[in-house]
């Protein structure tokens, strides 16, 4: 039940549509980019200025919690794909709508987090810092797309 356009000479002209404005409403990909950009350039200056000034010692934990998290976020949306669920509804275009972001975080931690773990995580390092916070602004980018995604599939 999807809102129904006619053609008009002029332009397009919505005629019909279903009770629920949800199914008209456009989706908010552009307001989830526009967040998980800027939390993740939040997020990757407070972490690479903690790394930078020693602050923040135990890095090499923390880039591996994001490879694992990485791993398991990208195990768990490949899993749910396998599962047919109500197919056509709103929830489920929604989700469609904020995948491509999702795994854009995704495989953007898992990649910077392999770098920043096959490197020497050393404080003076200008490499260390770049991959540490590429890593952290990945990894608030993916969490900022997991909670969008939650939001569709709880409506």
């Amino acid at each position: 039940m999807m809102c129904d356009y006619e053609y008009n000479e002029q332009q397009y002209v919505q005629t019909t549509c279903s009770q629920s404005n949800d199914l008209c409403s456009k989706c908010s990909r552009g307001m989830m980019i526009l967040t998980g950009i800027i939390s993740g350039l939040v997020f990757a200056a407070a972490v690479v200025l903690l790394f930078i000034n020693s602050l923040l010692t135990a890095v090499f934990p923390a880039v591996l919690t994001s490879l694992i998290a990485g791993l398991a976020a990208l195990g768990a949306v490949l899993s749910a794909a396998v599962f047919p669920c109500c197919e056509g509804s709103t929830g489920k275009k929604c989700i469609r709508c904020h995948l491509g972001g999702l795994f854009f975080g995704i495989l953007g931690t898992i990649a910077s987090a392999l770098l920043a773990v096959s490197t020497d995580l050393a404080a003076g390092s200008v490499i260390a810092a770049v991959t540490v916070g590429l890593t952290a602004f990945f990894f608030a980018f993916m969490l900022v797309s997991l909670l969008f995604l939650v939001k569709c599939a709880v409506k």
